[in-house]
Parts: C-alpha cells; structure tokens; sequence
C-alpha cells in the first residue's frame, strides 16, 4: 500500500489486508487442512502434529515469497515449499503430507476470504452505529425545516429530520444486504486439481467441513471457476461505499460556506486546515469517503471482466482478483472511516437552514401556491398564474 493510500486507510482495514496478514492465512489454512486430514484418517495424526507446529513457527518474509512467486505465477509454490522445507527439518516423513491434496488456488482464495472476514465484522459494527447516531439526529431535527434540492438548486422544502433520517435507512439496507451477501460469500475453498477432491477419496466432505470449522468459514464446494458468490459480495460493499459517498458528498455542499446549512464536525483546531490559506475548514472526512468513492467502480469493473473464466480454472482473471478485491475492500474502509466520523459528528444549523428559506422570498412556495389556486380554476391556469408572481417577485424582490 502506498503513503497516499495508507492515508485514506481505515486501520481495522489495513492490517487485516497487510502482506503479513495474507501469508499467515494461508498458513492457517495449511494448518487446518492437516488436522482436518488427520481427524478423518487422511494422514497420520503425528505428520498433523508436525505441520500444525511448523505453520505456528514459520515466518517467512513476504517480500521474498512474493519474488520467488513470479517464476510460479502464484504466492502458495513458495510458501508451500518454505512450509515444507521447515517439516522436513523435524520429520522427514511428515513433510509428505504438507499441503495433501489440495492446490494452490485452495490456498489462496481461502486466505484471501480470511483476511475480508474481519474488515467485513467491523464494516458491520460501523454500519450498525452509523444507523443509530444518524437517526439520533433525524429525530432531534425532525421539525427544522431546510430546502430541498433538485438538480442543485433550490426546490420545496423537506425537514432535516426527513433527509437525515433517508441516509440512516439506506444505510440499514446496505447492513442487511452485506450480511446475506458474507453469510453466502465466506466460505472455504477446497477443491484440489480441478475441482473434484479426488486425492482425498470418500473422506472428501469430512475434511472439507474440518478445514472449514477450523477457520470459522461457512462450507461449501469448490468454487475456483465460478465467483459470483464473491461477487455478489464485493458488489455489496461497492454500494456500501458508494452509499457513503452520496451522503458525503451532501453534507460537503450543505457545508459550502455560502451554504453553512452542515457541518462534518464541530470546528476543531488543527482538523481540515489549509496549507496556504488559513481561514478555510476543509472537509475531510467527506474528501475520503468520496475518494473511496471514485475508486470503486473501475475495481468492480475489474471484477466483473475478470469473472468470465477458462473452464476449471482461470488464466489471468482470477489472479487479478487477488490484486483487485483488497483494494477495493480497502476503499470501502476508506469511506467507512470517514462515514464513522461524519455520523458521530455532524452538526446541523437549524438559524442558517432557515435563512437560506427566507432568502428566497416564498419562492420555494410556488408549487404549493399553484395546488391551492388549482382547486378554483384548472391546472394550466393556475401554473400560469403562479408564474407570473413568481416573475415579479424576482424583478422588484418581494416575497411571493
């Protein structure tokens, strides 16, 4: 991750999808499948013993298991070899067993879905408060009356209550969704070769549910060529993101200072200062959920192009997956982070919100005018009608 990204990072995030987090999942996965083999019979429950310590004790650097990867074109070869040559220094037999039946791409989704589980547990609890302090601040601004805005300009009013309580709502359905879509989505892989398991015989679904208890994933068959599960998955955390950024980007302009009708936060020294002009407040919080924002649709489109794979496995597609999904988990940490802290401190200024209304002399009225004049005479009529006050309103700066 470079210093730019390492900014807009949610910590949680970070460390979850870190090098080092990646390389000890996969040995956690390597662990798993050789105690789960040995409880089924596979293997002997001493080579278990054997690799379950040498996974506990081995530390390989993942600068060096991601150069010696490229004359393989996969990170499990070399950490598979590393892993094998440290067994084979305590039991030469149990060194046999490493990685027994399984392949590569076991290894690699399975820790990949790893490293999402805990940014998804904490994208949960994000969203969860969010929801709440946000519908905290519907209710206390349920009867303060704003503009409403269509096209970016001024329309009817709403109440701040009203659009608050909007971006609460959408926030709970993408909770739910995301819930259904990571129930469905983290699951081991565990398919050997091509899919079938054969190297482990009848003992096939008993080893595939071992592994699967072991790291706290849900079971289910291979899925090396067909994603959308995970799809479904990253798709739910795109609107996560981009939910996020629809909410950003309205409290950025309702914190324009010709605006003032919001705040991210209450001004604190030192927080969204400016390098060359002293006066400003920038919105940061706001600037990063909308960077993620930016970010996500291109990496979902990645993922979509790269789903179309060959036969049993995919030539290309689903390598770049395993570049593309942290990033794009990333992003959604990103604008989770800055969500959290818009949530938990936005203000509303009820006296400007009112202003702005009466700044523009009853003109936001028109529509409501024009119903009431509509059940004296027809439609049309009453629009006309309307439109003409509304002229001379503008022209000599009278309230309608």
């Amino acid at each position: 991750m470079n210093i730019v990204a390492r900014s807009f990072a949610r910590d949680s995030f970070a460390r979850a999808l870190s090098a080092e987090a990646f390389v000890r999942a996969m040995l956690d996965f390597e662990r798993a499948l050789a105690e789960a083999e040995a409880d089924a019979g596979v293997i002997p429950a001493e080579a278990a013993r054997v690799i379950a310590k040498a996974c506990a004790d081995l530390r390989p650097a993942p600068e060096a298991i991601a150069s010696e990867s490229k004359r393989s074109g996969s990170l499990a070869v070399p950490l598979v070899k590393a892993l094998t040559e440290q067994v084979a220094r305590a039991d030469a037999r149990a060194a046999a067993f490493v990685h027994y039946g399984s392949t590569s791409q076991d290894v690699l989704d399975t820790a990949l879905v790893l490293c999402v589980k805990p940014c998804l547990a904490d994208a949960d609890s994000v969203l969860a408060t969010a929801v709440s302090r946000l519908s905290d601040h519907a209710r206390r601004h349920a009867g303060v009356v704003m503009l409403g805005r269509t096209l970016m300009q001024p329309a009817t009013p709403i109440t701040a209550g009203l659009k608050i309580a909007r971006w609460a709502a959408a926030l709970h359905r993408c909770r739910l969704r995301l819930g259904v879509a990571r129930d469905r989505a983290l699951c081991v892989q565990l398919g050997g070769a091509v899919g079938t398991l054969d190297a482990l015989g009848d003992k096939r679904t008993a080893v595939r549910r071992g592994v699967a208890e072991r790291l706290g994933l849900g079971e289910a068959r291979a899925w090396h060529d067909h994603r959308d599960e995970l799809l479904r998955l990253m798709a739910e955390l795109a609107i996560v993101t981009i939910t996020g950024g629809k909410i950003a980007r309205d409290v950025a302009l309702l914190s324009q200072a010709e605006v003032g009708e919001m705040l991210e936060s209450a001004p604190t020294k030192g927080v969204g200062g400016s390098s060359a002009m002293p006066h400003k407040r920038n919105p940061v919080a706001c600037l990063q959920a909308l960077a993620a924002t930016e970010r996500v649709p291109g990496l979902m489109a990645t993922l979509l192009s790269g789903a179309v794979g060959e036969h049993e496995r995919a030539l290309g597609g689903w390598q770049a997956e395993l570049v593309t999904i942290p990033e794009l988990v990333d992003a959604a940490g990103g604008a989770l982070d800055a969500l959290e802290r818009i949530a938990g401190g936005l203000v509303v200024n009820a006296e400007r919100m009112r202003a702005n209304l009466e700044s523009l002399q009853g003109l936001v009225f028109s529509e409501r005018l024009a119903r009431r004049l509509s059940r004296d005479t027809d439609r049309a009529s009453a629009q006309a009608l309307v439109d003409d006050w509304s002229a001379v309103a503008v022209k000599e700066r009278r309230h309608l």
